[in-house]
């Protein structure tokens, strides 16, 4: 290293060698006196060697004694002693010195010294060099010893050479020593205050308040200096990447899209290493090219990628960081970029793996003044660590997020409870069922949803199922919020994360299918009993065939007068009631379609009062206010009836505890239809109100009561259709419905049936001659049935043959097929059902008239519109009247 003017060691070295010099100087004007000390401590170093000696010939006494084996020997040891007295005799003899022997009693033992002398010896030091003054000018030099192994103390006395002036050439030295030290730390201090201690303070300021080091004027410390600034640029960079590492680390822990997260890194990345283009290439699970991110957005989609050559393929390749200082001159370059990428003239590169070690992209930076560094390619290993780490996680984050829509979306109810039932998650589908928010439901037990209606039983079976790992499959009846009740078909399983276990449970609301399934098997069960009514009706009407035809007979027999008159008049009365009461029963339990005719409702109103009689409580009081001249309507009059029925069964039980039910029929002109948004056809309509003073119903309800399968009766007591097939049949005549009702006061029903002008009641039978002629042959498995029909037509002019059962009448029509002029068939009979005798009696003789007949309707269970419409020649309903039997047999004979 040169010998500069201006360097530290010049400016520091030159002075001190200067004052160096000067103190030399100094010192060796004080050597005489130094030189009298030195002879005092070489006198003193031979009295401490003399004292040495004689402390020998002690160890040398004890040490025989060791060795012959007599210490601990009394008189063997006090001669020893002796004698080692007497070796240090002999030694004094041929010394300058004065020796003591005290031993640890303070008993001299031995002593050469005169008695002045002596009497000074207990105040001497007990160990090593001191110095007593005897008086003024005598002084004397001692050495104080200690031999342990007899306790003995060694004192040795001698005169010095010299007279004593220690203290004055002490004090004499110190003077000048002091005074020679303030002298140079005066001139080091002043020499380093100037050329270190101020350059190193503007130093140390600068450094403190990070400011750039300015010049000093002094090589090494500008040189310091130089070395500190670049040292401070550096690490201004470097904390300014890690800043911004740890900054890029926050913003991509936030829930973002995969998107987002590359933008985000491609923006903190290109701008802290001060590249000019910064992109992302991501690859699929083949490694092919998907897409290139750029700052400014997508330039590049699979369609349009590099198929896995130059330099992508060499990066998706690579294991590590690649740095290429010259990308045109590298040997994977092809000489090209894909369309749109902007010119590459450095390259640092990345790849990014995904949790399982296989690479997902690669984050590459390019176009870099003056290249990229090794700090650059570790700060991009790092920030590609952090990518991964987003990636994944932008990824995951991606498929929860799926999932959650699907959850979010479902139709089905989804709950996720801890291992002890307690809820942590629900979905909306939850809240819409039940109506217990997400907030009123976390941390609760679903047993809150219990309805107390399942056994404890069924809640055990189902907690050991799925604590034993297995699926449970069943179903709830749980209460809402409300208190409503309702049906889940429901699955539980249990899963299991990070060792700790929960159960999911997927659940459909069933709610409406149980109800539907409820009302299918309450309609079966109507529809059942509807067939035991229609059967019982046909048997019914069997037995008053006879009732009824024989009473008819007898009373035609008799005068009025005759006694018996009376009770057989009451006989047909009764039996023809009876009769009308089985049509009615067949009526309500048929399934036939419209027949409209002109009818009166008025009367329908009476039929129906009639039949309802026996079920309305006396505490129910009918009141009718049937108007006079209401003219005939067009319309199915079972169907107007089941209507009455239906409404007034409804009032009925709307007023448990009794109360009115009103009645009312009455003309209405143009003001109510065109009231109801309805045309008004010109000739006005026939009001039907039925009110009752019952419970009422509030606006929802009223909104809802024409809903198929809606009821507010308890599971059982109602199907929910009665005013659903009322608004039908209503609606189905051209009519509409006007609905009033008020909670806890009453509703009234209005019904408006158009009136068809021009219509006129079904004539009156007119009198006629009823008998005739010909062969009948009656077949019927009713015995009275078969002698009422003989009895009643012998006597109009007919021959009457009589079969028990559907082969019987085929055995006597095949024998007297030509003779026959008319069948009268029973449609229900037992092993040969009317439909087989039908068949087989057309395949005797194809053009044989048939007269059908059946306790049914013609629409009812036997199939007989069907063979009307097969040549049938016609139909008569049991019981009857002997005019209307004879009318019918007359009529099929004349078709």
């Amino acid at each position: 290293m040169p010998f500069r003017r201006n360097s530290i060691r010049y400016r520091i070295l030159v002075p001190l060698f200067l004052l160096t010099l000067s103190v030399v100087a100094i010192l060796l004007s004080l050597f005489s006196m130094v030189s009298q000390e030195i002879g005092e401590e070489y006198h003193n170093a031979l009295i401490a060697l003399q004292a040495g000696e004689i402390r020998e010939i002690l160890e040398q006494a004890a040490a025989g004694l060791l060795r012959d084996g007599r210490w601990g020997d009394e008189a063997a040891m006090k001669a020893g002693k002796e004698k080692a007295i007497r070796d240090i005799g002999s030694y004094l003899a041929q010394q300058n010195i004065d020796v003591t022997l005290i031993d640890e009693g303070n008993t001299v033992l031995f002593t050469s010294a005169p008695e002045k002398t002596r009497m000074m010896l207990p105040y001497a030091s007990r160990k090593g060099i001191f110095h007593l003054q005897r008086d003024a000018r005598t002084h004397l030099d001692g050495f104080s010893l200690f031999f342990p192994v007899w306790q003995w103390k060694i004192i040795l006395l001698s005169k010095p050479s010299s007279p004593f002036f220690i203290a004055d050439t002490f004090l004499f030295l110190l003077f000048f020593v002091i005074l020679g030290s303030f002298v140079m730390l005066a001139a080091v201090s002043f020499v380093i205050e100037k050329n270190l201690r101020y350059p190193i303070g503007k130093i140390m300021a600068d450094i403190r308040t990070m400011h750039h080091i300015g010049a000093t004027g002094i090589y090494e410390l500008d040189t310091v200096g130089a070395v500190i600034n670049d040292t401070f640029g550096r690490l201004k960079n470097r904390t300014e990447q890690y800043q911004a590492l740890h900054s890029l680390s926050v913003s991509l822990s936030e829930d973002l899209s995969t998107d987002e997260v590359l933008m985000r890194i491609l923006d903190h990345t290109g701008r802290l290493l001060r590249a000019g283009m910064s992109a992302f290439a991501l690859f699929d699970t083949q490694g092919a090219f998907m897409k290139i991110i750029t700052t400014g957005g997508t330039i590049k989609t699979r369609e349009s990628l590099p198929e896995g050559k130059g330099l992508f393929a060499f990066i998706h390749r690579a294991a590590g960081p690649v740095r290429i200082d010259n990308v045109a001159v590298h040997p994977a370059f092809s000489g090209s970029l894909p369309e749109g990428h902007p010119e590459v003239h450095n390259l640092l590169a990345c790849t990014v793996f995904n949790n399982q070690g296989n690479p997902i992209g690669a984050l590459y930076l390019g176009n870099k003044k003056g290249g990229f560094t090794a700090e650059d390619e570790t700060f991009l290993e790092a920030i590609a660590a952090d990518a991964a780490v987003a990636l994944n996680r932008a990824e995951r984050m991606a498929v929860l997020r799926r999932f959650e829509q699907v959850i979010d979306s479902a139709f089905d109810v989804i709950v996720i409870t801890d291992s002890e039932g307690f809820i942590t998650y629900v979905n909306p589908a939850f809240v819409t069922l039940t109506g217990y928010t997400a907030e009123e439901t976390m941390g609760k037990k679903t047993s809150l949803l219990k309805s107390g209606l399942l056994p404890h039983s069924f809640y055990k079976e189902l907690w050991d199922t799925i604590k034993a790992g297995d699926i449970w499959k069943g179903e709830f009846i749980n209460r809402k919020k409300s208190g409503e009740m309702y049906h889940t078909s429901a699955v539980i399983f249990p899963v299991s994360t990070e060792g700790v276990v929960s159960y999911a449970s997927i659940q459909r609301d069933i709610t409406q299918e149980k109800k539907l399934y409820e009302q299918l098997l309450r309609a079966q069960k109507m529809e059942a009993i509807g067939t035991l009514a229609g059967g019982i009706a046909h048997d019914f009407n069997n037995l008053l065939t006879a009732v009824l035809g024989y009473s008819e007979i007898m009373l035609g027999m008799m005068k009025q007068e005759d006694p018996m008159h009376r009770p057989v008049s009451i006989i047909h009365n009764a039996a023809e009631r009876g009769a009308e009461l089985g049509r009615k029963i067949l009526t309500m339990t048929r399934k036939e379609k419209m027949e409209t005719k002109p009818v009166d409702v008025n009367g329908i109103v009476e039929s129906a009062l009639e039949l309802l009689m026996r079920s309305i409580p006396k505490s129910i009081e009918i009141v009718r206010n049937l108007g006079n001249g209401i003219p005939l309507i067009q319309a199915d009059p079972n169907q107007i009836q089941q209507v009455i029925m239906n409404l007034a069964v409804n009032a009925r039980d709307a007023m448990p505890d009794g109360g009115v039910l009103s009645i009312e029929t009455s003309l209405v002109g143009e003001e109510n239809g065109a009231a109801n948004d309805l045309p008004f056809l010109g000739k006005g309509f026939v009001k039907f109100s039925l009110s009752d003073t019952g419970t009422g119903m509030d606006k929802e309800m009223q909104r809802k009561i024409f809903d198929p399968f809606f009821t507010t009766k308890e599971t059982g007591k109602g199907t929910g259709l009665g005013l659903y097939i009322v608004h039908s049949i209503v609606s189905n005549h051209g009519g509409y419905i006007n609905l009033y009702s008020e909670p806890s006061k009453g509703t009234r029903f209005s019904l408006y049936l158009p009136v068809t002008k021009g219509l006129d009641a079904e004539p009156a039978e007119a009198s006629e001659d009823l008998k005739g002629s010909g062969t009948l042959l009656i077949i019927d498995d009713e015995r009275d049935i078969r002698e009422l029909c003989k009895d009643m037509l012998e006597p109009l002019g007919y021959h009457v043959l009589l079969a028990g059962g559907g082969t019987d009448g085929i055995t006597t029509f095949r024998a007297l097929r030509d003779e026959v002029s008319l069948v009268i068939l029973d449609m229900i009979m037992p092993k040969m059902a009317g439909r087989e005798v039908f068949q087989a009696l057309r395949s005797i003789k194809p053009d044989l008239k048939i007269l059908l007949c059946s306790g049914y309707s013609h629409h009812g269970f036997a199939g007989i519109d069907t063979l009307l419409d097969s040549g049938a020649k016609g139909f008569i309903q049991k019981p009857f009247t002997r005019q209307a039997l004879a009318r019918a047999v007359k009529e099929a004979l004349a078709g």
